[in-house]
């Protein structure tokens, strides 16, 4: 792994993961547009990781939702899951539905021990430790946290009976503290009495007397406490680690129906809303069975075909079978179980079959819809279309025998990402030799043209691009006569759609959406690309294409006359209604800053520097786009004094 110096830019925000050595993320094809971002951590795996980051149209303070980090608590992850569509007018939200998605697929409280207790120690080869850390750096961006949760029972001050007293979760607001003074910025939270104003408003939309609200005050921080295992929670995290006011909020499991308790879960979150003024219009609870409309299948890594919900698909013994896309009336939650062969979640893992199978979509933990796999008779052809239209080719020795829909199948969901390439802004490449491993071959290499102007990228090197970048192909260039049949690859781009030979020449690469993540090298700090200089199933030698993530290191301001620099995730007190100057925005190492944006508060304002802004009489956040992708934020705090 290479590294660069990145100090304590690398210490919070969501990106700034480079420190723990953590997988990088996805953005979705850009899925950042102006007001919102959807990032994906661990795509296309049991412990995919989706956050969602909502931003108003005014400046207020950020609120965090999590859901889902006990996998058997579907009140919670599905009242999150609500609030990924909302539009803000004032403030932001961070919302991740699902913070442990490989237990919310098996309905388990935590198929790697409870990830809810990790937050103050957790071992290096956890399962759960890169998930955690994400989690951390997000908590360091909000100014409130709110955990969901289906508790036991219900929670009582005094003993009523054997399900409701003060040892049982369900339906109260949780804190650590009744009052708190953060020991670094001498803040004083009064957990219990804003807790108490939330229950207040909850309970007056609870018309059922058993079923209201109650503050719940553990008292983790007191050596009496009977809830020391809450050390090791994201809420006691929160609060004594980054000084935010932090809740459990928890629903009780005996409610009588799934609805209730996720009616119940987004009152509490929107009278957390309403006194943070955080103005959101409430969701409506939607919990529409899902179905499934096809499968979208490549067999031996041919064009992909769509068999539809009930259909059966017929390969040879041997082939391998991916599922590349889920057709569904829902877009989050899915996952695909290739009976007999894989693992929990089998979406975008070439497998192979070797005897009948089903696949199995779920959506969460219910299965609703499935596709069998049929073996044709060793040594077929490839099948024709049938007379009577039963079968149609899918493929290389595969078929699809049509006893589901006559009808080519629709749905509501978006197609798969990557087929529609598109034109983004130019960025200047920089061409650097690897510090270890494969030595620099100073002749042979690739001819390029980064973004109109041309590049040698030398056999061994790594060339820096921007996600906006875009990277044609030209041509190898080499000491010797290669054989014929070399061919030009950049492992994770189709270049020319249907050309099994993997040869790019001549194509153009558009960083940010035609490279496949899935295909990055393994053990790199950024998405790497390995550029090949290929002979059938020998590699002759090899470049990398490197895309680093945006990481905020500091940020210039001028006010009254004196400047400051503000590392990433600082916070600084400033009086209401006083200028503050923007005037330099650095990020980590050599990065450059592309198509920059900054917010104050969720509002954009002049990216040109120097920038001039008026703090509000609010906590307000002051983050640094770059490409879409957020680098980092700085937090200004109002000094009444």
């Amino acid at each position: 792994m290479r590294t660069n110096n990145l100090g304590l830019a690398l210490s919070l925000g969501a990106i700034a993961l480079l420190a723990f050595g953590l997988t990088e993320p996805s953005l979705l094809a850009a899925s950042y547009g102006g007001d919102r971002q959807h990032i994906v951590y661990f795509e296309g795996t049991a412990q995919e990781l989706d956050i969602y980051k909502i931003y108003g149209r005014q400046e207020g303070p950020t609120i965090m939702i999590l859901g889902g980090i006990q996998g058997d608590e579907p009140g919670g992850f599905l009242s999150a899951d609500m609030y990924v569509d909302l539009s803000l007018q004032r403030g932001n939200l961070i919302v991740v539905p699902r913070a442990n998605f490989k237990s919310i697929i098996a309905f388990d409280r935590g198929q790697d021990g409870d990830m809810n207790r990790k937050f103050a120690n957790i071992k290096d080869m956890d399962p759960d430790r890169e998930a955690v850390e994400i989690i951390k750096n997000l908590m360091a961006e909000s100014d409130l946290f709110l955990n969901l949760h289906d508790g036991s029972g219900f929670f009582r001050p005094v003993w009523e009976s054997d399900m409701a007293n003060p040892s049982r979760y369900g339906q109260c607001v949780i804190a650590d503290a009744e009052v708190y003074t953060h020991p670094e910025t001498g803040r004083v939270l009064h957990l219990g009495q804003e807790a108490r104003k939330v229950v207040e408003l909850i309970n007056k939309n609870i018309p059922e007397k058993n079923f209201k609200f109650h503050f719940s005050n553990h008292d983790t921080l007191s050596e009496k406490t009977k809830h020391q295992e809450q050390r090791s929670s994201a809420t006691y995290y929160a609060l004594t680690k980054l000084g935010i006011p932090a809740y459990g909020l928890e629903t009780s499991k005996q409610l009588p129906s799934l609805e209730m308790k996720v009616r119940q879960h987004n009152l509490a979150v929107n009278a957390f809303m309403e006194i943070y003024g955080v103005i959101v219009e409430q969701p409506r609870v939607n919990l529409t069975p899902p179905t499934l409309s096809y499968l979208v299948i490549s067999v031996n890594g041919d064009l992909p075909v769509a068999v539809s919900d009930g259909q059966t698909l017929l390969v040879n013994p041997g082939d391998t079978v991916e599922v590349i896309h889920v057709g569904a009336n829902y877009d989050r939650g899915l996952s695909v179980d290739i009976l007999g062969v894989g693992g929990v979640n089998d979406i975008r893992l070439p497998l192979a079959i070797h005897k009948p199978t089903s696949v199995i979509a779920r959506r969460d933990n219910a299965p609703f819809g499935q596709v069998e796999v049929g073996l044709l008779p060793k040594g077929s052809p490839s099948p024709k279309l049938k007379k009577d239209g039963t079968m149609v080719t899918a493929g290389a020795g595969a078929a699809i025998d049509l006893n589901g829909p006559k009808t080519p199948p629709t749905t509501s969901s978006s197609p798969p990402p990557g087929l529609t390439p598109t034109a983004t802004p130019t960025a200047t490449p920089t061409a650097t030799p690897k510090t270890s491993g494969a030595s620099v071959d100073a002749v042979n290499g690739f001819s390029l043209e980064i973004d109109g102007q041309p590049v040698f990228l030398k056999a061994g090197a790594f060339l820096t691009v921007g996600k906006s970048s875009k990277v044609k192909l030209e041509d190898i260039v080499a000491k010797d006569p290669l054989p014929n049949g070399t061919v030009m690859n950049l492992r994770g781009f189709i270049g020319r759609p249907g050309d099994a030979t993997g040869h790019d020449k001549g194509a153009v690469a558009n960083i940010g959406k035609d490279l496949i993540s899935r295909f990055a090298l393994a053990g790199e700090e950024y998405p790497t690309y390995q550029l090949g200089a290929e002979f059938g199933k020998k590699l002759l030698f090899s470049s990398y294409l490197v895309v680093p993530a945006p990481v905020l290191q500091k940020v210039t301001l001028v006010i009254d006359g004196k400047s400051r620099d503000l590392l990433v995730g600082q916070r600084l007190k400033v009086k209401p209604k006083t200028k503050v100057r923007v005037t330099a925005v650095d990020l980590a190492g050599e990065t450059p800053l592309i198509n920059p944006k900054l917010t104050l508060g969720g509002r954009a304002f002049s990216a040109k520097l120097p920038s001039e802004v008026v703090m509000p009489d609010l906590a307000v956040s002051l983050a640094v786009f770059s490409e879409g992708e957020l680098a980092g934020k700085v937090v200004l705090v109002p000094d009444h004094n």
